[in-house]
């Protein structure tokens, strides 16, 4: 889906600004400069917190922790938020140390960060605690098309309607739509640690991975199917 520039490829110039890129967007058949990843990355990220209903008014924003790829979420979150006053960032963790090296995070001086332990406690409860209305998530769109690709492949697609209920609280993935390869190589732009976990991958994960060489716009087809699923889901249920 992506391809990163080489030191023994010919580097292209970036398509808006002509300087060397970093990444070929095979699905958007572009060339990037770090800067102008960053940016892109910016701009997917601002609309899909749109379409996931907003930051919101309150002062408080609660983030699962899943891992290093946190990091980089944080600090475009610090952009996206800005100069908001007395904003706090709430960082829900569950069996790790409390002492989480988030001092490597630069963010605006008027955001605050702090940790909250969620082991043994119900999420929804301790974001309510929190102040905050926003529960933020880390998925990326490598994740979000293979959780697709699992359902259709194991015959079980009911499961693609089946997400945690935290009403009155909204769930914000600015990563949605973002391919993990990519926040891999704009943390460094952003100075923030990001990793993916390869670990042992699922056979969905490898099938994935293996089909979107040749189609790259298949894990963006498949949660617009999901999307699509849902909406006709929460339409026929309102019928009835």
């Amino acid at each position: 889906m992506i391809v990163k520039m080489s030191v023994n490829m010919p580097v292209k110039p970036c398509f808006k600004c002509k300087a060397p890129s970093v990444i070929y967007q095979r699905y958007s058949g572009r060339y990037l400069c770090a800067p102008h990843l960053k940016a892109d990355i910016l701009a997917r990220a601002k609309r899909t917190i749109r379409l996931d209903g907003g930051l919101g008014k309150r002062p408080v924003i609660a983030f699962l922790w899943e891992g290093q790829a946190c990091y980089c979420l944080l600090q475009v979150m610090g952009e996206i938020v800005g100069n908001r006053p007395e904003m706090e960032f709430v960082i829900l963790y569950q069996g790790m140390s409390p002492n989480l090296p988030i001092d490597n995070i630069s963010l605006p001086s008027s955001i605050r960060i702090r940790t909250e332990d969620i082991t043994g406690r119900k999420v929804k409860d301790v974001v309510i605690l929190s102040g905050a209305d926003r529960l933020v998530r880390c998925t990326t769109l490598d994740e979000e098309a293979e959780q697709v690709l699992n359902s259709l492949l194991s015959g079980n697609c009911s499961s693609l309607f089946e997400t945690e209920d935290i009403s009155p609280l909204t769930w914000i993935r600015p990563f949605r739509e973002i391919p993990a390869g990519e926040i891999e190589l704009v943390a460094g732009e952003l100075k923030a640690l990001a990793s993916e976990d390869r670990g042992d991958l699922s056979y969905a994960r490898l099938f994935f991975e293996s089909i979107t060489k040749s189609h790259p716009s298949v894990p963006f087809s498949l949660i617009r199917y999901k999307d699509r699923l849902c909406d006709l889901e929460l339409s026929r249920d309102k019928q009835e």
